[in-house]
């Protein structure tokens, strides 16, 4: 009996973490269909509609920008997203926004994995992993793409 139980203790050491690793896979492939099928044009909207108010947002910097190297004049905003952020933005229960002169970063950060989108002002200098529409791109904090 006390061989079986050791078995036991043993193969769930090691089959817990796995059926960890592949729940959160899973969870990442549904994010990432998810974000496939928004509709873009209104996400964008939304971004370039931040930037244009984005003085007006109550400003979470004290709580958190220094640790992420923002400068002064970025506006950042924790989760949950105040009311006064356009709806299609907040639909994404982002972990937070953070508002730059060019453009919006929201950051839908999972488990072992970077997601988010950025959104930017016409005209601004575009980066990010891959573009959904022009303005609006997909960024895994890892590769990088860039677009004038």
């Amino acid at each position: 009996m006390k061989r079986n139980l050791k078995w036991i203790i043993l193969g769930s050491i090691i089959l817990i973490p796995f059926l960890l690793l592949i729940a959160n896979l899973v969870h990442i492939k549904i994010r990432m269909y998810h974000l496939q099928h928004l509709d873009h044009s209104r996400i964008l909207s939304a971004c370039r509609e931040a930037i244009a108010n984005r003085n007006m947002y109550h400003d979470d910097n004290e709580k958190g920008g220094p640790a992420m190297g923002l400068r002064g004049g970025d506006v950042l905003l924790l989760s949950p997203i105040p009311n006064d952020v356009p709806e299609a933005i907040r639909e994404l229960n982002p972990i937070h926004v953070i508002i730059y002169e060019d453009y919006v970063h929201i950051n839908l950060c999972l488990p072992f994995f970077r997601c988010g989108l950025v959104g930017f002002r016409p005209g601004a200098k575009q980066f990010g992993t891959f573009k959904y529409i022009d303005g609006l791109w997909f960024w895994n904090g890892n590769e990088h793409s860039t677009q004038k």
